[in-house]
C-alpha cells in the first residue's frame, strides 16, 4: 500500500511539474507538496483528540479508545507513525486549531453541522446516531413537554442548543438552557448520575456506552436521529479526506470498525463489576506504583508520567518480569547495576525503582557534560538505558567522523546507532564498544516518548 502510494503521489508530483515542451521557453514549476506528501515526509499523522472513555484514554498504562485505534489503523494505511499532539474536550478550539495547521486530523466523534461544514472539512462517516435527553431514572420525565420550565445543562460548544430552540419552538414550551465550560460531556453524565443536575444532551451512542457502567443513567427520550459521525480535516486537505474515505471502505468491508465499535460502545465487560469507568479514569491512576514513581521522579526532575512511562515499557508494571538475560523487575534491573549503587535485594517494586532512578541519573550526569539540549539530552539517556551510553557514545564519535551532528539524535546519532549492527560502522576504529543491536535501542527511544506523550494528559 505505501509503496503503490508513493508511486501515485510522484505521478501527480509530475504531472503538476510538467509544461508543454513546444513551449519556447519552458517554465518548471514546482507545486506545493499534497498534505499527504507531507505526512509521509514528516513520518507521523498527528492528530488530535478527545480523552474519554471511548475516544482515547489509557487505564492500567495502556493507551486505548476507539478514535485512538483506528487512528492508529489509518496511519498505518499511509504508512506512517500516529503521533497525538493534542488532547482535550473542547470541539471549538479543537476546529479553530486544526484550521490553523497545528495537526492533520481531528480524531473524535465529530457532528456534522452546517455551521461546522463551512470551517472543516468532513470525511465519509462512521456511522450515525441519534441525539437523546439524558436523566436520572429515579427522577425523570415521561415526555418532552414535561420539560417546560425545566433546565438543561450543555457544553457551551455542543451543537444542541439550535435543537432546543426547535423544541421549544414546536411545543410552545420554555427552557431553560444552561451553557457550561469546562466540562466534558461525560462529566456532565456523571453528574445527572450522582443527581447533581437534572438533564442534559449527547449523542445516543454516547450514552448507551455510559449507562452500562452509570446505572442510574435514562435516555429513552430520543430528540433527534440520522446524525452523522466523522473524522474532520483542514478544508484545504482534500486528498487526505479521500484517502480517509479510501481507508474507511476498507475497515469497513474487513470488518475491523464494526469490532471496534462493539468494544466500545458496546461491551459490557469492559470494566469492573459495579465500577463506573469514568470513575476509574478520572482517579488518573496508571499503575500500583504511581505514589512510588512519583517521589523517586523527584531525583531527576523528571516528570514522573516520563518514568511511569520507562517502566510500563520494561515490564508492562509487572514487578516480577524477567527478561532473558536476567534483568529483573519493574524496571528491568540487572546485578551489576545494583551492584553500582550498592543495592543487594533489588527485587522488591520500591527498590526496583530505586535502582532504576539512580542508574538513570547516572545516566544523566554522563551526557550532562556535552552541550545537549535537554529534549535532546533525554534520547540519548533513554538509547543509553538499553543498550548502555558506551553504545551511544560510539554513534557520537561515527556522527561527527560523517559530518552529521554528534549532539542531535534524529537523523543524525540516532542513524548511526541504528545500523552499529552492520561491520562498517561497529568494526570502525571510533566503536570501542563493538557490535550493538542498535535497531533495538532506536525503537526503544521512540516507543518511550509515545508512551509519554499518551500519558502527558493524565493529571499529574
Amino acid at each position: 500500500m505505501q509503496a503503490k502510494k508513493i508511486v501515485i503521489y510522484t505521478l501527480l508530483f509530475l504531472c503538476f511539474s510538467c509544461k508543454d515542451t513546444k513551449e519556447k521557453n519552458p517554465e518548471f514549476i514546482i507545486p506545493a507538496p499534497l498534505s499527504v506528501e507531507k505526512i509521509q515526509t514528516k513520518g507521523f499523522l498527528d492528530i488530535s483528540t478527545f480523552y474519554s472513555t471511548t475516544d482515547y484514554y489509557v487505564y492500567k498504562g495502556i493507551t486505548r479508545g476507539f478514535h485512538y485505534e483506528l487512528a492508529q489503523d489509518f496511519a498505518h494505511f499511509l504508512g506512517v507513525k500516529l503521533r497525538v499532539l493534542e488532547v482535550n474536550n473542547d470541539i471549538d478550539t479543537a476546529i479553530s486549531r486544526l484550521r490553523q495547521g497545528k495537526y492533520d486530523l481531528l480524531a473524535v466523534s465529530v457532528t456534522e453541522t452546517p455551521e461546522r461544514k463551512e470551517k472543516i472539512k468532513f470525511a465519509q462517516p462512521f456511522f450515525k446516531t441519534g441525539e437523546v435527553l439524558v436523566q436520572h431514572k429515579k427522577k425523570g420525565i415521561k415526555k418532552i413537554e414535561e420539560l417546560d420550565g425545566k433546565t438543561i445543562f450543555i457544553k457551551k460548544d455542543a451543537p444542541y442548543k439550535k435543537l432546543l430552540s426547535q423544541l421549544q419552538d414546536s411545543l410552545h414550551i420554555h427552557i431553560k438552557i444552561s451553557e457550561v465550560t469546562g466540562y466534558s460531556t461525560e462529566d456532565l453524565l456523571h453528574l445527572v448520575e450522582i443527581g447533581e443536575i437534572g438533564f442534559t444532551i449527547t449523542d445516543e451512542n454516547i450514552a448507551s456506552a455510559l449507562s452500562i457502567s452509570m446505572k442510574n443513567l435514562d435516555y429513552s427520550i430520543q430528540l433527534s436521529n440520522g446524525i452523522s459521525i466523522s473524522w474532520a480535516t483542514n478544508p484545504e486537505n482534500n486528498i487526505l479526506t479521500q484517502e480517509i474515505n479510501e481507508w474507511l471502505k476498507e475497515v469497513k468491508k474487513n470488518g475491523k470498525l464494526n469490532f471496534l465499535y462493539k468494544r466500545y460502545f458496546n461491551n459490557r465487560n469492559s470494566v469492573p463489576h459495579h465500577t463506573s469507568k469514568y470513575v476509574l479514569l478520572k482517579k488518573s491512576d496508571l499503575s500500583p506504583f504511581d505514589r512510588e514513581l512519583k517521589k523517586e521522579s523527584k531525583m531527576l526532575e523528571w516528570d514522573w508520567r516520563l518514568l511511569a512511562a520507562i517502566v510500563y515499557n520494561e515490564s508492562k508494571f509487572d514487578p516480577e518480569a524477567i527478561s532473558q538475560i536476567g534483568a529483573y523487575g519493574l524496571m528491568q534491573i540487572t546485578p551489576e547495576t545494583a551492584t553500582m549503587f550498592h543495592v543487594e535485594d533489588y527485587f522488591t517494586p520500591d527498590s526496583n525503582i530505586y535502582v532504576g532512578v539512580r542508574y538513570l541519573k547516572y545516566l544523566d550526569q554522563t551526557f550532562s557534560k556535552y552541550p545537549l539540549p535537554p529534549e535532546e539530552k533525554l534520547k540519548f539517556v533513554l538509547a543509553s538505558y538499553n543498550v548502555g551510553a558506551g553504545h551511544v557514545m560510539d554513534a557520537m564519535r561515527l556522527a561527527r567522523k560523517y559530518e552529521k551532528d554528534p549532539y542531535k539524535w534524529d537523523q543524525n546519532v540516532a542513524y548511526y546507532l541504528k545500523y552499529k549492527s552492520e561491520p562498517k560502522y561497529y568494526r570502525d576504529s571510533l566503536s570501542r564498544n563493538g557490535y550493538c543491536n542498535g535497531q533495538q535501542a532506536y525503537d526503544y527511544v521512540h516507543r518511550i516518548l509515545e508512551t509519554y506523550n499518551n500519558y502527558k494528559y493524565i493529571n499529574p
